[in-house]
């Protein structure tokens, strides 16, 4: 596991030609004094500002005409990382590795390969890409400023607000091991992965309902590869309807017949039955003319003999009867032909509706390969889609077995949530409201002097868990500005005071505190002890004298990009 700590800082002001330099230790650094205002802030506020993680200075530090230098020990490796306003520069002993104005795409990446450590978070713009974050949230864990960082956990560093709360919280992942670069690339790539099966499955659903049309539409045309193949479909019901025709007109023939027929007979019936009347009526008389009713035709008895010999019978009545029976029988088979014809034409107009022989057969041909091409396309789209959703399914799949791969977060949150409670209940400000709402990600919130110690608590409860988990992440210095801030009471300072001195999972802890010495707090003796004593005075030209050479060397670095 690698560790970083600082070994000096000097800062400088090139206008007015004054600085400081300040050296720390591996292990417990206290920067104290008697009096406030002595620049204990400004010096501690300078490590991580240095390394391009912004901080809120106070309103008379001019910080843009501010020098400083830091220079850290990397598993053994010395390394001077330079700021002058926003431009910053690395080197290796003397070499320098790095010249640049862009934190983002040059200091970060250079940090992130000297550290082995970098965090990776979505935008909270745009679309929401996930990229290398800025430095301050590699130490975002390792920082509490006086002025920000005692009323809000993890809120110490100025502008961060490119990564939305709840997605800068997630880097605590990172310091946990929870989450690596693979591992937020692997989220990633699931994430839109996911997106794209979703867009998958809407393109699916609009496929099937495209095709459902077109196949519905294309059922209602004549089906055909090519335009004989059309020819021979529409002749088939083109011979249909000339077969009904055909026996339409003999359907209509045969009832003409019948109704010629049923006339004849109903006539000659009524002959007869006149017959019947004028032979009654004059009996005597030799010879009688008869008129038809229906024609005016006269007619005598020879007629009515040829009407009789017609049927064979000489026996009125009987002829009668004979000839009520062919009647009947006639108007019967008439009855039948009506319907019959009334179903063939039927047949006939539903035969008509189908195919209209006046229609262009090359347009409908082309009408119908239009429609089959169209939804061939969209039946090769659908399966394409198909296989395009089961191989999303499968890399998500794989990126999940791949996830799986590491600590379970709910345990590690059990781990620290025992750690937090342990340590509230050390500092004395443990409450039953608290069980159940400490969360890895969110402040526990508590009422004016007790902040202080419930952030603390929170703080020292992820390292605990950090070291619980024994895993390669490097491990930052703990930077902690006045810790006893809103606190009155002496024995509270003293129990503040004492459990950061008690931290040893860390390579480096730099307090910044007045009056350190009056709380005689048990620190081995191995403390590293830094007074600073004029108020308003944390910069001096004598030490701007000493380090002028150095100072001003680097200064031409920085404005005229020239060469050390």
């Amino acid at each position: 596991m690698k560790s970083m700590f600082f070994k000096n800082i000097l800062i400088a002001d090139v206008q007015k030609r004054t600085a400081r330099f300040v050296s720390f230790k591996k292990g417990l650094n206290i920067v104290t004094s008697m009096d406030n205002h002595v620049g204990k802030s400004s010096v501690i506020k300078s490590l991580y500002n240095t390394l391009g993680a912004d901080v809120k200075y106070d309103a008379k530090w001019d910080k843009d005409s501010k020098l400083s230098a830091v220079t850290l020990d990397v598993d053994g490796i010395e390394y001077r990382v330079v700021r002058f306003i926003k431009k910053y520069a690395i080197f290796r002993d003397h070499e320098l590795l790095l010249l640049t104005d862009s934190v983002t795409h040059e200091l970060a990446p250079k940090l992130s390969e000297i550290f082995d450590f970098s965090v990776y978070l979505a935008e909270k713009r745009g679309n929401k890409a996930v990229v290398q974050a800025p430095p301050a949230f590699s130490f975002m864990p390792y920082y509490i400023d006086q002025d920000k960082g005692w009323s809000e956990l993890y809120d110490s560093f100025e502008r961060i607000d490119q990564f939305a709360k709840n997605e800068r919280a997630k880097s605590l992942y990172f310091h946990l091991g929870l989450y690596t670069k693979k591992r937020i690339e692997l989220q990633a790539k699931k994430d839109e992965l996911k997106e794209e099966l979703t867009q998958l499955q809407e393109r699916e659903n609009q496929l099937l309902i495209t095709i459902g049309a077109l196949s519905e539409e294309l059922s209602n045309i004549i089906p055909a590869d090519n335009e004989k193949e059309l020819e021979q479909y529409l002749s088939t019901p083109k011979k249909e309807i000339e077969d009904l025709v055909q026996r339409i007109g003999h359907v209509r023939n045969r009832i003409q017949e019948l109704q010629t027929s049923l006339e004849q007979h109903l006539n000659q019936l009524d002959i007869i039955r006149q017959f019947q009347q004028i032979k009654t009526a004059k009996m005597n008389e030799p010879k009688t003319i008869h008129t038809c009713p229906q024609c005016g035709y006269e007619f005598d008895d020879d007629l009515y003999k040829l009407i009789r010999s017609n049927y064979n019978q000489s026996n009125a009545e009987y002829l009668k009867a004979q000839i009520d029976l062919i009647v009947n029988n006639i108007r019967l088979e008439l009855q039948t032909q009506e319907h019959y014809y009334v179903d063939l034409m039927s047949q006939l107009k539903e035969k008509e509706e189908v195919y209209d022989e006046s229609q262009n057969a090359y347009d409908a041909y082309l009408r119908h390969r239009g429609l089959k091409e169209t939804l061939r396309k969209y039946q090769l789209d659908l399966g394409k889609n198909k296989i395009e959703q089961s191989d999303r399914e499968d890399a998500i799949n794989e990126i999940n077995k791949e996830l799986q791969i590491i600590p379970n977060k709910k345990d590690v949150e059990e781990t620290y949530i025992n750690f937090v409670k342990q340590n509230t209940m050390t500092l004395g400000v443990w409450a039953q409201e608290y069980e159940g709402n400490i969360k890895l990600l969110k402040s526990l919130n508590a009422q004016g002097s007790l902040m202080p110690k419930i952030i603390l608590s929170q703080y020292i409860g992820l390292f605990q868990t950090m070291d619980q988990m024994n895993n390669n992440v490097i491990r930052f210095p703990f930077v902690v500005d006045s810790p006893r801030n809103m606190e009155s009471s002496t024995s509270s300072s003293k129990e503040i005071l004492t459990m950061i001195a008690s931290i040893t999972s860390l390579p480096q802890v730099i307090v910044a505190t007045v009056d350190y010495d009056e709380f005689k707090i048990k620190d081995g003796g191995n403390a590293n002890k830094i007074y600073f004593t004029d108020q308003f005075k944390v910069l001096n030209e004598d030490s701007y004298l000493e380090w002028s050479e150095d100072i001003e060397g680097l200064y031409q670095l920085m404005t005229d990009k020239g060469r050390i």
